[in-house]
């Protein structure tokens, strides 16, 4: 199926959005839900957030971390800095190594998720974890702008009932425990509609660069807009 979409990117970088707090109930947050504050592409700070999905690497949205100069990662307790070592404008998919690890790994599923099955994305909010509850519409070809809002890209992911807002992209959708979506964007349409990227299917170019432990040339990293 496919979507042009008009959402609006929900980290600090993007476009504000109604705050709207959201309140879950589930078991205790996974520990490797992090907070990412980053500087250097404007006068204030970016904030989003992001999972450990293998020892001392996070995986997150690539528009919370373009043009970083600095990157702080908490989970709460301790705080780290990290520097990106994988990042897909395209996609909207980054990962960052983490100078002292926080928390547990969780895995990486995506695909395979049914419409109308219930989970949770876990969201760095005022220095804690916030557990939102999610319930997958269907799984979408999301048609959108790469990060710059340049060109036309075509992200796999899913489109979700989820009552997010600015500052929670990046943050992962957990269905039965594993990681199947990494929060992308808020709908400007619909209220309590979100988007999230598959991290396996539209994962290929990060996952390349993570093997080969190297960013092309032509990915710069420093590049704001």
């Amino acid at each position: 199926m496919s979507l042009r979409t008009t959402a609006r990117y929900v980290g600090a970088i993007g476009l504000i959005v109604v705050t709207v707090t959201a309140a879950g109930c589930a078991a205790d947050p996974p520990s490797g839900v992090v907070g990412l504050t980053v500087t250097g592409c404007s006068t204030g700070a970016a904030h989003g957030s992001g999972m450990v999905v293998a020892p001392g690497l996070v995986l997150t949205a690539a528009h919370v971390v373009k043009g970083a100069d600095v990157i702080d990662v908490t989970n709460g307790a301790r705080s780290t800095t990290a520097s990106v070592v994988a990042f897909d404008p395209d996609m909207d998919l980054a990962y960052v190594r983490l100078e002292a690890d926080l928390g547990a790994p969780s895995s990486l599923e995506g695909g395979g998720v049914d419409r109308g099955e219930h989970g949770v994305t876990y969201v760095f909010r005022d220095d804690g974890v916030v557990a939102v509850p999610v319930v997958v519409r269907r799984a979408v070809r999301i048609k959108t702008e790469n990060i710059y809002i340049e060109g036309e890209t075509d992200r796999p992911g899913f489109e979700l009932d989820a009552d997010i807002q600015s500052g929670d992209s990046g943050g992962p959708v957990l269905v039965d425990g594993e990681v199947i979506g990494v929060l992308w964007a808020r709908s400007s349409k619909y209220d309590q509609r979100a988007y999230a990227i598959d991290p396996v299917a539209a994962g290929a170019l990060v996952r390349r660069q993570l093997g080969t432990g190297s960013i092309d040339n032509s990915i710069d990293l420093a590049r704001c807009t």
